[in-house]
């Protein structure tokens, strides 16, 4: 899909504005003047199509579940009354008693919150909302347009959950900057007739406010087009139907702008081309009988009379545009501000090939291990009954003693000047947790050739997953570092599914055995995080698969620089290092003997130096001896 298709950008906002299904929008690889762009421009698409008032919010990555759906919150009334509780709606939930839209923007998809997630997840497509939280109870139905950019590169840290639910996937169109000279000039000029700072805002073009203003009857789909949006899916493995709904909704819209009173095949074409969306092989061949797509019609005029137009869920359309007293425009000295053509996506569903990164389980709390006592320096996401006096929230817990006030005053005629507190009161801050178990592996890849080192790894690694534990590689002698080859490499992930940890595992060997540094590294790994830090390790396991022959020094790898000849050094230097191991609490070390033809008794003698449990590796059977 390497063809450019004029103003797709601009068609692809224009659909979103009149079609509610399409109404979750996302941008791959959008800069921030694209993303500005999209906002402004839909923001005043929307308020042509639903004739109500645009708020804009942007969502960022720390939103928590009180800044979303709102909390309590203590408000100073007169002396006679004291402290009282009132509500305070969240993000989501502002203004949902008004006629107005929100327009959310999320400027990076890869860097929301759990609570962002989820919420993102609930309010999407959805109807009717239900909100249940701290005695406060909402019935609402969501007004709410989402626009969002996420790095394509980076999809796969994204829920698919969440990514299902963006029915309209944009390309990134190429913008020109808007000179920061005339923006300056634009912004002293209005301060020169305004006492309050101008808001900034992108003109629409206005080929395309003119096309969202013709208003015309709801196209219906043909038995045709239905076909076609199928044939599209055809061979296609993904859940659910919100694919398919989404391309005859933008088809559905492709004709609304055309002026078509039906939905055909050529119009569900347009729209899979808009998102780059291609046929199937066996689909290839478009249907010979279908019509030819008309011609368009020329657009109105804005003073010419304009027929009704309904729509899906009974919206009105206006029939003004924007006044240009609402928004103040800032325009370039280059008449060329916006895009002529935007290049289009080679995939609109990036995520179904996109290698995973991230936890099997995305929108679920991590599990973890309970123990009696731990400190807890986790990101807070909340607040919950607190059953010791570890970690209190004290805002929440005075919050939650307010509302019972009045009541236990009347009980307690003596205290009416004081407030009460009690031990039901108490909330302590919930908190993400922390990896407690780590995973630490040095492998040595000039001893992996003859045995079948995979098997005997895949315990270890299942270990990992269950319990949750970081990893940490340590590579010695791999070919990925030939220009720093006397040094080991280090490799950190949070989880065993992140990539980086898989082509960590498939790296192949290199020519020297920096075994001494890679010992002095896990060393450091180790105590860095028992003794320091914040991540409080409480559990590693510590896997060592070499068959002990290093030949760099651990001077060489130190100054970078090695001094021939070189006999046992690298051998006694690893053994050296081997012995502080011993002293170190909370660590359990295996070493997986590869059974090397030469110098067998190498690992062993690194195995009581470690004080680690010696295992043999079972060789391949073609070089059993």
């Amino acid at each position: 899909m390497g063809e450019v298709v004029p103003d797709s950008f601009w068609q692809g906002l224009a659909a979103a504005a009149l079609e509610p299904g399409l109404r979750q929008i996302l941008l791959f690889d959008a800069d921030s003047l694209t993303l500005k762009t999209a906002v402004s421009s839909l923001q005043q698409l929307l308020t042509l199509t639903t004739k109500q008032k645009i708020q804009v919010a942007h969502l960022g990555g720390l939103a928590q579940e009180d800044d979303l759906w709102g909390s309590h919150i203590p408000s100073a009334t007169d002396s006679t009354t004291g402290l009282s509780v009132i509500w305070k709606d969240g993000l989501l939930t502002r203004n949902w008693n008004d006629d107005d839209w929100l327009l959310v923007v999320i400027p990076d998809l890869t860097r929301l919150s759990l609570a962002a997630s989820r919420a993102c997840i609930t309010l999407m497509d959805a109807p009717v909302a239900h909100l249940e939280r701290h005695d406060h109870t909402s019935i609402w139905q969501p007004r709410i347009c989402w626009l969002a950019a996420c790095p394509q590169d980076k999809v796969g840290q994204v829920s698919p959950h969440l990514l299902d639910r963006f029915a309209l996937r944009l390309p990134t169109p190429q913008l020109r900057p808007i000179p920061s000279t005339t923006a300056i000039l634009a912004w002293l000029e209005e301060l020169k007739t305004s006492a309050d700072l101008p808001t900034t805002t992108i003109d629409l073009p206005d080929k395309w406010r003119k096309k969202v203003t013709v208003k015309y009857s709801l196209p219906r789909l043909s038995p045709k087009a239905i076909q076609r949006v199928l044939a599209y899916s055809d061979g296609l493995t993904h859940p659910g139907v919100r694919r398919e709904l989404a391309v005859a909704r933008l088809g559905r819209a492709v004709a609304r702008l055309a002026r078509d009173e039906v939905v055909s095949s050529h119009h569900i074409d347009e729209a899979a081309i808009l998102i780059g969306l291609s046929l199937p092989q066996s689909k290839i061949k478009l249907d010979e009988t279908e019509p030819q797509k008309p011609e368009p019609e020329p657009l109105e005029s804005e003073t010419e009379p304009q027929t009704d137009m309904t729509f899906d869920d009974e919206e009105s359309v206006s029939d003004t545009s924007v006044s240009s007293e609402s928004s103040n425009v800032i325009e370039s000295d280059d008449s060329e501000t916006f895009p002529i053509s935007s290049p289009l996506p080679t995939d609109p569903y990036p995520e179904d090939k996109a290698p995973i990164d991230r936890e099997l389980f995305t929108l679920q709390l991590p599990l973890r291990r309970q123990q009696a006592f731990s400190i807890e320096h986790g990101a807070i996401i909340g607040t919950q009954p607190a059953d010791s006096l570890q970690d209190l929230a004290l805002i929440p817990t005075f919050l939650e003693a307010a509302l019972y006030q009045k009541v236990r005053r009347r009980s307690h005629p003596d205290k009416v000047n004081q407030f009460i507190l009690s031990s039901t009161d108490l909330r302590r801050h919930r908190r993400i947790p922390q990896p407690e178990k780590m995973l630490l592996l040095l492998l040595d890849y000039t001893s992996l050739r003859d045995c079948e080192w995979q098997q005997a790894l895949i315990p270890h690694l299942r270990w990992a997953y269950v319990n949750r534990a970081s990893i940490t590689i340590i590579q010695v002698g791999s070919d990925r570092h030939e220009e720093d080859e006397l040094r080991a490499q280090k490799v950190v992930a949070r989880s065993l599914l992140t990539p980086r940890i898989g082509e960590a595992l498939e790296a192949q060997p290199g020519r020297a055995t920096p075994l001494a540094h890679g010992l002095e590294m896990a060393y450091q790994v180790v105590q860095k995080a028992q003794e320091h830090g914040r991540s409080h390790i409480q559990e590693t396991r510590f896997i060592i698969i070499t068959d002990g022959r290093g030949n760099v020094p651990l001077a060489a790898s130190v100054s970078g620089q090695i001094k021939m000849p070189v006999n046992r050094e690298g051998i006694e230097d690893a053994l050296q290092t081997a012995r502080h191991f011993q002293d170190m609490k909370r660590l359990r070390t295996f070493l997986l003997d590869p059974q090397p033809q030469y110098h067998a008794e190498l690992p062993i003698s690194l195995a009581e130096m470690l004080g680690a449990d010696h295992q043999e590796i079972p060789l391949i059977p073609e070089v059993r001896i």
